[in-house]
């Protein structure tokens, strides 16, 4: 048993040092079930609270001023959200927000990817004419303020850059996109996108590179191809049912390197496809060409 553990422990030191030691610019996050990257709490301060009798999500929602979706997001809660007795919560810290010249309830919500509610949940007896600039207000712990601290100049130079961003990978598989790019409501992050295709759908490099990483020993992604490709970019192509290409082997643009399967924490046919510059991931849907 202690020698089956040992092995384990080399195998998964081994895969850690071909997946990060590659290139001093690749460096993958922890990524959970399947597709999400994993939102480490230790970021947030949070208070911790025992469930008593009586304690339901909207009391204490009342009672911390903290929306009932942040709750929910937070704890990773279920359906039906009962809470019980003994039981302990996280309230979740809020993110801090100063009224800027312009600025509306609605604006705020929409630049930081939530929802008046909210906002709302957050600010008692907060009120849309009454906002004053430069006065602080919270907001929920994921939501995407520094969207809402761009200056109009620095947002327009940003829309311009992204007018000119080169389609330079070629679509893996042919498929519907049923999972896409980011943070979603529930406050977790798709680091790229999943196409839903039939089981063994051929899938291709969507760039000449070299394959630096081969296998299935991190369970959520299933098989797992890791390509490295010229000037810092990478691509990864995870849930395969069966692999065509070895580890080292240097592949062409189009070039089988697998076929699509349902492998790791997923439930249907699909590649979770991901593409990464200098470890920093970016939406595929942007860089992608048929």
């Amino acid at each position: 048993m202690i020698l089956k553990k040992f092995s384990c422990y080399v195998v998964t030191l081994l895969i850690c040092s071909l997946i990060f030691g590659c290139s001093k610019n690749i460096s993958f996050p922890k990524i959970e079930d399947g597709i999400f990257a994993d939102r480490k709490k230790e970021y947030y301060s949070s208070k911790k609270l025992t469930i008593t009798t009586g304690d339901t999500l909207k009391s204490i929602s009342r009672r911390f001023s903290v929306s009932i979706r942040e709750l929910i997001s937070y704890n990773d809660l279920k359906p039906p959200y009962v809470l019980k007795p003994g039981k302990t919560i996280l309230i979740p810290s809020a993110k801090k927000y100063k009224i800027k010249k312009g600025d509306s309830l609605y604006k705020i919500a929409n630049c930081s990817n939530i929802n008046l509610e909210d906002i709302k949940q957050r600010n008692k007896n907060i009120q849309e004419r009454k906002l004053k600039i430069g006065k602080v207000i919270k907001l929920p712990y994921f939501s995407n303020i520094n969207n809402c601290k761009q200056s109009p100049s620095k947002i327009s130079k940003k829309k311009k850059k992204q007018k000119i961003i080169k389609k330079i990978f070629k679509w893996p598989v042919s498929g519907e996109v049923v999972e896409t790019f980011g943070i979603k409501k529930s406050g977790r992050r798709n680091d790229g996108i999943n196409i839903k295709a039939p089981s063994g759908s051929p899938i291709r490099a969507a760039k000449s590179g070299k394959v630096i990483y081969r296998g299935n020993e991190l369970l959520a992604w299933g098989n797992l191809i890791l390509i490295k490709h010229t000037n810092g970019w990478t691509t990864a192509y995870a849930h395969l049912e069966k692999f065509y290409v070895e580890l080292g082997e240097e592949l062409k643009t189009g070039d089988i390197l697998g076929a699509v399967g349902k492998t790791g924490n997923v439930f249907d046919y699909q590649l979770h496809f991901q593409v990464r510059k200098n470890s920093k991931p970016l939406d595929p849907l942007k860089y992608l060409y048929k």
